[in-house]
């Protein structure tokens, strides 16, 4: 029992890093094509998401059972073979939970198969993990992923429905279909991220000094 709670509280931390902390989107800039190309409304991020979580959490649990069996060059092709095998049942499931979502995803949705987020940790952190960190290694990053596509998503529909002017609204508006608007409102919450990152570094050293002697 001792031991599980010890796995427990430790996967917290590797959770809250997935979602937040070390974001793989926002932080390390990984797996972005997809929600700057198809994330424009909130259905197309909802397909996203469950696509990425139903890819990352299954892929990497398989690799966490078998990547140590297998020399280390041959990885990189088992990781894209397995996603490639997951793909149908996780694109299954997104339509079911979400109807007609991989079709309105369009490349965006076969481009998951190899998304690099996916692939890094699949291929690099679960095969010299355990189960329970790579779960929650699996569950964060998809947790992140999901967050940030449905912000962009969010303020991309708000960008469009928000302009009723004639002529300039009309521009404004259809811009936030574009790949740039994805990659500006990316690099605003990166920004966000890395200063809440910044404040948290800065009274971690504060409260180290407050505890010296």
């Amino acid at each position: 029992m001792k031991n599980k709670r010890l796995f427990l509280r430790a996967a917290v931390p590797i959770f809250l890093n997935g979602l937040l902390f070390r974001n793989p989107v926002l932080i390390r800039a990984l797996g972005m094509y997809p929600i700057v190309a198809a994330a424009w409304n909130t259905k197309n991020a909802a397909g996203l998401s469950i696509l990425f979580l139903a890819l990352s959490l299954s892929s990497s649990l398989l690799l966490c059972l078998t990547g140590m069996l297998v020399p280390r060059w041959f990885r990189p092709g088992l990781v894209l073979l397995v996603s490639a095998a997951l793909y149908v049942p996780a694109g299954a499931l997104a339509d079911w939970l979400v109807p007609n979502s991989i079709s309105n995803l369009g490349m965006a949705a076969g481009l998951m198969i190899c998304n690099s987020v996916i692939f890094s940790h699949a291929e690099e952190y679960a095969p010299e993990h355990v189960a329970v960190a790579v779960a929650a290694d699996a569950l964060g990053c998809s947790a992140g992923f999901a967050l940030t596509a449905f912000l962009v998503a969010s303020v991309r529909s708000a960008w469009l429905n928000g302009f009723h002017l004639p002529f300039v609204g009309f521009v404004m508006g259809r811009a936030s279909d574009f790949p740039f608007a994805g990659f500006l409102l990316l690099g605003f919450l990166a920004a966000l991220v890395q200063w809440m990152n910044h404040l948290r570094a800065r009274r971690g050293a504060e409260r180290s000094k407050r505890r010296m002697p």
